[in-house]
């Protein structure tokens, strides 16, 4: 399908913009949709998004809570070129910014949080993320990701005992939403941000097993769908345990 990227209206490539039916799919899908809400049953993060495509407003969880309402954290952006500022808002409290810088392709570059944690990407030619570092940290690597054939089949954490590997398998079914159920969120950067689009193409299908190297149990997964083919429901399930669920609400933005 045609890639959408959360980019600037100036950039000639982002501004066809944002995650539309997400990025890296292999054709053009009969309806175009974007993501209004993902989250599992502890936090779900839900989407506005500007006239021009751009991500406009970031909120998890609603809440009732005396002295601040509204949403337990919101992440309100402001885009200037390549840059967009995020005001964080938790509890009603303003915390700082968070800093997200673009490549030409509308994937990130860097991202820092109100702390000046900064997280750099690399992609390669394709747009298919392959590492993440701790800029702030003397760029230490975070995570190595390995493709073959459009799916991301390992990618790796680093732990005391060295680099850990996680092994995955993928079905035949296309990823039409462009969903990251393959995340790698052991390098601190949360899925939202993955889902969204900003950490380059997703998977072309959709995520079946994976596993970490030395252990027992894979994570299985299974999926319900709209009409449409966009993934609604991913149930994960280690071994006999409960499913870990994650849902998803699109918004068609054409026909």
């Amino acid at each position: 399908m045609k890639k959408f990227f959360y980019g600037i209206a100036i950039l000639s490539v982002a501004v066809l913009a944002v995650n539309a039916c997400k990025k890296g799919t292999p054709e053009e899908p009969k309806i175009q949709k974007r993501i209004t809400m993902c989250g599992d049953q502890w936090d779900k993060y839900y989407f506005t998004y500007n006239t021009d495509g751009t991500i406009k407003d970031v909120e998890r969880n609603p809440s009732n809570e005396a002295g601040w309402g509204g949403y337990e954290r919101i992440w309100n952006f402001v885009w200037v070129n390549n840059v967009g500022t995020a005001k964080y808002t938790k509890e009603g409290e303003e915390q700082g910014e968070w800093i997200f810088t673009l490549n030409d392709k509308g994937y990130l570059s860097t991202f820092a949080n109100e702390w000046g944690d900064t997280w750099g990407f690399t992609y390669d030619a394709s747009g298919y993320l392959t590492k993440i570092v701790r800029v702030d940290k003397g760029n230490a690597v975070k995570t190595n990701c390995s493709w073959s054939n459009g799916d991301l089949k390992k990618w790796s954490r680093m732990t005391d005992d060295g680099e850990q590997w996680k092994i995955q398998s993928f079905l035949n079914d296309e990823n039409v939403g462009g969903i990251f159920a393959d995340a790698c969120d052991k390098a601190d950067v949360a899925r939202w941000i993955f889902e969204l689009g900003f950490c380059g193409k997703p998977s072309k299908h959709l995520l079946d097993e994976a596993v970490w190297e030395g252990a027992e149990d894979s994570a299985v997964h299974t999926y319900q769908k709209d009409a449409d083919g966009f993934v609604t429901k991913v149930n994960k399930v280690y071994g006999s345990d409960d499913p870990e669920v994650y849902e998803y609400v699109w918004e068609t933005i054409s026909k």
